[in-house]
């Protein structure tokens, strides 16, 4: 007894491919349902971003004055001069209130000097 193949007909196939869901495309799948559920600026924000994760070139940077950036520049690098100014105060007086400040000049050039040669002071003592 031979057996007949039996042919596929073309609903039987869709409904086969309806089941197939690429792993690569779940992220962009949840951001386009994400995008459904949200309205106006949210929607745009959204959007934006699924297509920027889909390879998008960003959006161009708004022009700024050269002078203009150069003192935003100096600010900033001021701003970060005073907070480690402050900073290095801060751990300054830390230091002084727990007594690690209270070596005097003299001492800590003995201590230097015996680390250098600590075999020659020893000997000479």
């Amino acid at each position: 007894m031979v057996s007949k193949k039996r042919k596929i007909t073309p609903d039987e196939e869709a409904e086969d491919e309806a089941y197939y869901v690429s792993v690569k495309d779940m992220p962009f799948d949840i951001l386009r349902q994400r995008i459904a559920q949200s309205t106006g600026a949210e929607r745009r924000a959204a959007r934006k971003e699924l297509l920027l994760k889909m390879g998008a070139k960003p959006e161009k940077r708004s022009c700024v004055n050269y002078r203009q950036l150069m003192e935003e520049k100096k600010a900033a690098k001021r701003a970060a001069i005073t907070d480690y100014r402050n900073e290095r105060f801060k751990k300054t007086t830390l230091e002084r209130q727990l007594g690690k400040h209270t070596k005097s000049k003299k001492s800590k050039k003995r201590a230097r000097k015996l680390g250098k040669r600590p075999s020659a002071a020893a000997g000479s003592k």
